[in-house]
């Protein structure tokens, strides 16, 4: 499956109605083989948030993703991304700085601001051993072959299990469509959060 045809797919529940959702990403590992988790803005009588989700709780239903984790389990983490929403920091009413125990000066207004940037529409976190990329960073991406630019990533293809990816798609600047394997692209982030993507020169040729 594609991954641009999984991002909007209708979600629910196995067996409780009043847990609705829809697909909204899906983050790959760094290496492009993997998707490690799937993102969803879940709807429940409380309200809707974005949530987590591994593949392996998910399926594909008459076009319908059927999702299988146990209720208590989403709504606790429905619950705890709508208090993370909710409760946003007026940086107004903070000193402008704080002296630490140790002497060290921390801004407590810029990281109030920063928190307010992080929960205004931010992902969940995965924890520091899941780095990896959205597919809405990938989507339109540059991919660098050699010196220069070839094109841009397309689409990441998906086997039936949402879990590995089989190929990538990528849309040259002639408007062709190619695919190659994961393996033939390195993707990084620059010191500055930047994507880089490339592809191997032979995978390019």
């Amino acid at each position: 499956m594609k991954t641009t045809d999984l991002i909007g797919l209708k979600l629910r529940h196995a067996t409780q109605e009043d847990i609705t959702g829809e697909i909204t990403d899906v983050l790959f590992d760094m290496s492009l083989k993997r998707a490690g988790f799937i993102l969803s803005d879940i709807t429940t009588p409380r309200g809707t948030a974005p949530v987590l989700f591994s593949p392996q709780v998910l399926s594909l239903d008459e076009g319908i993703i059927v999702v299988t984790a146990h209720e208590d389990d989403i709504l606790a983490r429905h619950t705890t991304s709508m208090n993370r929403a909710t409760v946003p920091v007026d940086p107004a009413d903070l000193p402008s700085t704080f002296i630490g125990p140790f002497g060290n000066t921390f801004s407590l207004s810029m990281i109030a601001a920063l928190f307010n940037a992080r929960i205004d529409g931010a992902k969940p976190e995965v924890g520091e051993d899941k780095d990896g990329v959205w597919m809405t960073e990938l989507v339109g991406h540059a991919v660098r072959a050699h010196v220069a630019d070839i094109g841009h990533v397309a689409d990441m293809l998906l086997d039936d299990q949402f879990t590995r990816t089989q190929n990538v798609l990528i849309k040259t600047f002639a408007g062709e469509f190619g695919e190659s394997p994961p393996e033939a692209f390195t993707v990084t982030r620059v010191p500055d959060g930047q994507l880089s993507v490339t592809i191997s020169q032979d995978a390019a040729a």
